[in-house]
Order: C-alpha cells, then sequence, then structure tokens
C-alpha cells in the first residue's frame, strides 16, 4: 500500500474540531433524544462557537450521517487513480483503503449506529450522504474508462463507458462496505484499510471460485 503523508496540524485541528461536535452531538442525542439537543448545546459541549459548528455542517442531522475524516479525495489521489497501473476496481479500493485511516474511530461509529438504532429517521440522511459519494465515485471511474480507452488508442464509447463506471462503483463499495462491517464486528482490532483489503481478497476468491464452476 501507498504511504500517505500525514495530514498537517491545520488539519488535524480540523479534524478534531469536526470529531467533538460529532461526539458531543451523539452523547447529547443519546441522553435526551435528537430532537431535543440544540446546535447551541453541542458547541457548548465540545468548547467551540455556534457559528463553528455551521462552518463544519449544514444541520445536526449532516453532523450525524457525515463521516469523521474528509470523504472527497484529493487531486493527487485522483490523479495516482486515473494513472493507476492495475485494473480500476483494484486501484480504487486501494486510494479508499489508504483513505480509510482517517476513519477509524471505532467510539464514533458506536455511538452513531447506537444513535440511528434508536432514531431510524436519521438512517435516511446517511443513506442520502452515500448516495452522493456513489455519485462522486462513478464521475471520478468514468474519467479513469475514458483515458485507458484513449491510451489504448481507442475511440471511446460513453455509453458503455458510463454503464461500466456505475457497475464497477456499485461493486466498489460493496466490497468497501464489507470492510467496514469486518471492522466493526472486530471492534476496530484491525485497521479499517486491511479489512477493505481483505474484502477485496475475498471477493476476488468467490468470483474465481464462480467462473471455476
Amino acid at each position: 500500500m501507498t504511504d500517505i503523508a500525514a495530514p498537517g496540524l491545520r488539519e488535524q485541528k480540523r479534524i478534531a474540531t469536526k470529531r467533538a461536535l460529532q461526539v458531543a452531538l451523539l452523547r447529547l442525542s443519546l441522553e435526551r433524544g435528537f430532537d431535543n439537543v440544540t446546535v447551541e448545546e453541542v458547541a457548548q459541549a465540545a468548547q467551540v462557537s455556534p457559528r463553528t459548528f455551521f462552518n463544519y455542517f449544514a444541520s445536526k442531522e449532516e453532523a450525524v450521517a457525515a463521516p469523521h475524516g474528509p470523504h472527497e479525495l484529493t487531486e493527487a489521489e485522483i490523479g495516482r487513480y486515473e494513472e493507476g497501473a492495475g485494473d480500476p476496481l483494484t486501484d480504487l479500493i486501494v486510494v479508499m483503503a489508504e483513505r480509510a485511516a482517517g476513519e477509524e474511530d471505532f467510539e464514533l461509529h458506536s455511538l452513531r449506529r447506537e444513535l440511528m438504532h434508536r432514531e431510524s429517521r436519521l438512517i435516511g440522511d446517511k443513506a442520502g450522504l452515500i448516495q452522493r459519494i456513489r455519485e462522486q465515485v462513478v464521475d471520478l471511474i468514468t474519467e479513469r474508462l475514458r483515458g485507458d480507452e484513449l491510451r489504448a488508442g481507442r475511440m471511446p464509447d460513453e455509453t458503455w463507458i458510463r454503464d461500466r463506471a456505475g457497475f464497477i462503483a456499485m461493486l466498489c463499495m460493496t466490497i468497501a462496505r464489507h470492510g467496514w462491517s469486518r471492522w466493526a464486528a472486530g471492534e476496530g482490532a484491525s485497521s479499517l484499510g486491511e479489512s477493505m483489503l481483505g474484502a477485496l481478497d475475498e471477493f476476488r476468491e468467490v468470483a474465481a471460485a464462480t467462473t471455476a464452476v
């Protein structure tokens, strides 16, 4: 796996503030109910101003659903993926596994899971975020496939590319979700990135066994 530079001090502070706000919201909501907690109370518990809360989240619902770290890839990560030498699915899982280093927060995961179990309507906000991420992933894979076709000296078939990108995105997010579930079941005993790469290996084993039948 490619090494990733640790985030700078400014980014570390942003991540810490974002986490403090999310943990405060989750804990207060579990104690008193989601609708009974105000942004002002969350900010006070996190020792920041209400204005700071809205610098990170548009609403309480978004704060619950949002991942701990940034979910958008950097330009460097996008460039590395688009120029990857492996197949589009494997290269993307590797990039996602590297990015998962910012999401290894089992406490935050446990609090969010418990709150969503109690407040099932919040699941819809999480689903909306996942859909937006999926659309971004499809766009990224589309660019990769288009570049692969041009490098191979072929004129890109945009319909085929978009269909294939959607299929790869579905596989990618399913594998990532399986890896995340394995990590959560193990209560964070292994790294999230390792769990995602393990899920990719498992997918390959299943696909190979299916082909062999």
